[in-house]
């Protein structure tokens, strides 16, 4: 539909091994979606899937773990799943997501707004992870399996922002962005993992970590550059910004740099930082950064804002000017019932 609707966003709960947390997933597809099935692929999809398989396999292969799981118990198709959840639809579709990190003193946030067509409401998802052999984290979806943002357990946030181009064998963003939040602990981590693995598409990610180290790293299939802040914040919405990426050609949406310039000069002007001025700056229509691009049908499905220092998430489900931000704990009351345990053991 190309009209607005109140988003309800499930909440989803995974624990175990990375297979068991797909055969539990899998319960919830078949509780939401009934009847769900995914249609045939032509070789060309099915060629493409399983080199972007292979590639998985190298870098995460616990993920095809957590898909064999939902395959197995949901009774589908294995090829046809890594076709849906490992390849992008190779299309210009026009992206408008906006990120930002920014510190002060010691106390680091992370701020986001996820913006995609509202079609794909219905599909918006907050899991709270906890797998065997990774780390914990609170993130957001529209693609089970995967992520597009989100915060772990030794406080790395991580958010994506979009520019759907250059297509090859490679990572997914999603996959991305899950490998980042359950594996890696800074942001000196990530940022090795994105410069190792190669990208299915064009994508930029945004990185920051508790000791104040923020990165957006700019990635295409023909080229990968690090950008480090110039101040105590960093900003990324659908263009690129490095110097040596500006020769490469993509669709960049006609408002990402008004979004883009809206909220440097927030961050840039700001008295102090909390949760309260930030939600301000993701709500604000001035800037264009609350997203209503109701004629196609596209506008800000979720946002959120993170202290990384205390693993506290605040999110609104839908336009943030409309809904009201609400605190997500399950992290941090995960992370302080297990020192609680720990403290009681010693």
């Amino acid at each position: 539909s190309r009209i607005y609707s109140p988003i309800v966003m499930h909440h989803v709960n995974l624990s175990g091994s990375y297979y068991e947390m797909g055969v539990s997933y899998s319960k919830e597809l078949r509780r939401r979606r009934a009847g769900f099935k995914l249609p045939d692929y032509p070789e060309k999809s099915l060629k493409l899937a399983r080199e972007c398989r292979e590639i998985v396999e190298g870098f995460f292969p616990e993920v095809l773990d957590e898909m064999r799981g939902v395959a197995e118990a949901a009774d589908l198709n294995y090829d046809a799943l890594s076709v849906m959840l490992l390849t992008h639809p190779q299309t210009q579709s026009p992206p408008r997501c906006s990120i930002f990190a920014a510190k002060q003193g010691n106390q680091v946030w992370v701020g986001r707004n996820y913006d995609m067509y509202y079609w794909l409401a219905e599909y918006v998802e907050s899991y709270f992870t906890a797998p065997t052999g990774g780390y914990r984290s609170l993130g957001q979806t529209d693609f089970f399996i995967g992520r597009e943002d989100g915060v772990n357990e030794k406080g790395l946030g991580v958010a994506m922002s979009g520019m759907t181009a250059y297509f090859q064998p490679g990572v997914a963003f999603w996959i991305a962005v899950r490998y980042l939040l359950d594996k890696c602990a800074t942001v000196e981590e990530g940022v090795k993992f994105l410069t190792e693995a190669p990208p299915h598409s064009t994508i930029t990610v945004l990185l920051a970590d508790t000791t104040g180290s923020m990165a957006v790293v700019e990635t295409t299939p023909m080229r990968t550059e690090i950008r480090w802040p110039e101040e105590d914040f960093i900003v990324s919405t659908n263009h690129l910004n490095h110097p040596q990426m500006q020769k490469i050609k993509l669709f960049e949406p006609p408002d990402s740099r008004t979004r883009y310039d809206t909220i440097v000069e927030e961050l840039r002007n700001r008295r102090s930082l909390n949760e309260i001025f930030l939600e301000s700056i993701l709500s604000d229509h001035k800037g264009l950064v609350c997203s209503h691009l109701d004629d196609i049908g596209l506008g800000t499905l979720w946002s959120t804002v993170t202290h990384l220092n205390t693993l506290s998430m605040w999110r609104a489900e839908g336009h943030p000017c409309k809904n009201t931000y609400k605190e997500d704990n399950r992290l941090r009351e995960a992370v302080k019932s297990s020192i609680r345990e720990a403290d009681s053991m010693e």
